[in-house]
């Protein structure tokens, strides 16, 4: 079936599915359904009967947060000695906003925020992969459209590809094409930030391809897309870390219970890894997991606190420099803090 442009319509079965999904996945990418605020805990607000040192963590409603969630809804966080308040943030730059402005201590984040916050004069560091370790742990992917006849990423060379530049996806495609032999300037991107737009631009068949995260990339799948390469084999790409300012970390307090807070991660991510599926109604709530995928999504397992090596942190400032994203050189030692000795 055409529509008028020409392009592959999405038939209705799917746009039934689509309408249903998107003002979920809304929160995944970087513009809500709702107006531009916090979904959870104000930025600062200790919970209601919390006593310890108080740790403030910005996230957005990602898989990557689900130890998080557990030490919260298991009272981990206080059998420990910590106040931590958990605040929810619709994108990405309400998230470092709030950092930036001291309403948080510290968010989840990747690589390559770290290194344009610190570029930018926002001195931050990060403390641990929150997931990531291994090529395993986490998903981003290529999606070709419903009724592509390309069967792999040499098929999209010189194929603009959707995706945003300057971000951990865009960073993914160019690795995953060079991977697979496709030159460096036939590698073309089509710039759509938001990332359910782009979903949506590729199931209706007006992007050829699109890179994405999950769960759109599981989504996309499930829904007539073809996904024709992700980061889950081969070298390990990208990674979620937790991420503190500078300024929280330099007082010993702070310090200690960032440590602290580690081990309650240790603890959470052993709980979830001996069951991950019997995880899957609080990610779908805390995720806003979208209806197609609440029975299937494959929960991730998760690594002990650890820090990001040289060799990935590397990886990803050599890129934004290559593309002209980081003007001022950073260090492995500038992004990564290490726990002082108790």
């Amino acid at each position: 079936m055409m529509s008028d442009e020409g392009k592959p319509a999405v038939n209705r079965n799917v746009r039934t599915v689509l309408a249903i999904a998107l003002c979920a996945l809304m929160a995944v990418g970087l513009v809500a359904c709702t107006p531009a605020t916090p979904a959870a805990n104000t930025p600062g607000t200790p919970q209601t009967g919390s006593t310890g040192t108080a740790v403030r963590i910005g996230v957005l409603p990602t898989e990557d947060s689900l130890p998080l969630w557990v030490a919260e809804r298991d009272g981990l966080f206080t059998k420990a000695g910590l106040n931590v308040t958990i605040t929810v943030f619709q994108s990405a730059q309400e998230r470092d906003a709030a950092l930036t402005a001291g309403a948080v201590d510290g968010f989840m984040g990747d690589l390559i925020a770290v290194s344009s916050l610190r570029a930018g004069g926002v001195p931050v560091k990060a403390v641990s992969i929150m997931l990531g370790s291994t090529a395993k742990e986490g998903r981003f992917g290529i999606a070709v459209k419903p009724g592509s006849k390309v069967t792999g990423l040499k098929g999209l060379a010189g194929v603009p590809v959707g995706t945003s530049s300057a971000t951990i996806q865009e960073f993914v495609l160019d690795k995953l094409m060079m991977a697979a032999g496709v030159a460096t300037e036939s590698v073309k991107t089509e710039e759509v930030k938001k990332v359910p737009a782009r979903f949506e631009l590729l199931m209706s068949g007006k992007l050829a391809a699109a890179a994405l995260p999950e769960p759109f990339l599981s989504l996309a799948a499930k829904t007539g897309a073809k996904i024709i390469a992700d980061d889950t084999t081969g070298a390990n790409i990208s990674q979620t870390v937790l991420v503190f300012s500078e300024k929280y970390l330099g007082d010993a307090t702070n310090a200690s219970a960032v440590s602290k807070l580690l081990g309650v991660w240790d603890g959470a991510a052993a709980t979830i890894n001996a069951a991950p599926d019997t995880f899957r109604a609080l990610l779908v709530d805390k995720a806003r997991l979208p209806e197609p995928l609440k029975d299937s999504y494959a929960v991730n397992t998760y690594p002990n606190a650890q820090l990001p090596t040289q060799d990935e942190v590397t990886a990803v400032t050599d890129w934004m420099t290559a593309k002209g994203y980081l003007k001022t050189p950073v260090t492995y030692a500038d992004v990564t803090w290490t726990a002082p000795a108790q």
